[in-house]
């Protein structure tokens, strides 16, 4: 193994510990009701999804309300002020990322560098 080997090795590795610390993780059963302030995307990194849409508030969103499913690799965008419930489909656990959409994060509403965290944007945590 070559020095540039061990250190892609030794990124990717770094890397992967930071983006698990943001990583959802629920079990077959528990559900995790997500109502954003601001627009959310939530991607599905393991496992498989049924998420569950309002209209947003007043009926307002663009996006139809009702049941999704979604898999790994796949990502819903969520309104401001639309209500979503998700939960694993299954028996698997469902393991997914709450982040502020990009449009968002480059409107330049926040510092450059400092991303919306769940927490501001949702007043809720993941608890991986």
């Amino acid at each position: 193994m070559t020095a540039s080997h061990v250190l892609n090795l030794q990124q990717s590795s770094a890397v992967g510990r930071v983006a698990a610390q943001d990583v959802c993780v629920l079990v077959a059963g528990s559900a995790r009701s997500l109502r954003p302030r601001i627009p959310m995307a939530l991607r599905v990194m393991s496992g498989r999804a049924w998420v569950t849409l309002d209209d947003g508030p007043n009926g307002a969103s663009d996006q139809a309300a009702g049941d999704l499913f979604l898999h790994a690799g796949q990502t819903l965008w969520v309104a401001a002020g639309q209500h979503a419930v998700v939960e694993p489909l299954g028996t698997e656990m469902l393991q997914f990322r709450w982040r502020a959409s990009s449009a968002v994060v480059g409107a330049g509403e926040r510092a450059p560098g400092k991303p919306w965290t769940a927490a501001e944007a949702d007043g809720d945590t993941c608890k991986a």
